[in-house]
């Protein structure tokens, strides 16, 4: 059995999209989470509290902590020759 040790690492959040890339999206996840937790616990449901607090704290080291914005693509862009047309035979369709 070989261990691969170039292996990465397992994440719930995948930070390769690109809709992670935006800092208000990554700080308006991480309050939202931390929100939910400050709820279960004010309204006394600790098991919730937990649960929920063990999410705000992992989305805020994923988000931020260990964050590294993936490469940006650039747009392919198609251009198109004037006076080129599809049809290559000459003939009408």
């Amino acid at each position: 059995m070989t261990e691969k040790k170039s292996k990465q690492p397992f994440y719930l959040i995948d930070t390769d999209a690109d809709f992670y890339r935006p800092f208000g999206v990554r700080l308006a996840i991480c309050i939202a989470a931390t929100s939910w937790a400050a709820l279960e616990i004010w309204s006394r449901q600790p098991f919730w509290g937990i649960i929920a607090g063990a999410t705000a704290v992992y989305c805020v080291y994923v988000l931020f902590l260990t964050y590294n914005p993936p490469p940006k693509q650039e747009a392919a862009v198609l251009t198109e020759e004037p006076g080129e047309d599809d049809n290559a035979s000459g003939d009408k369709v």
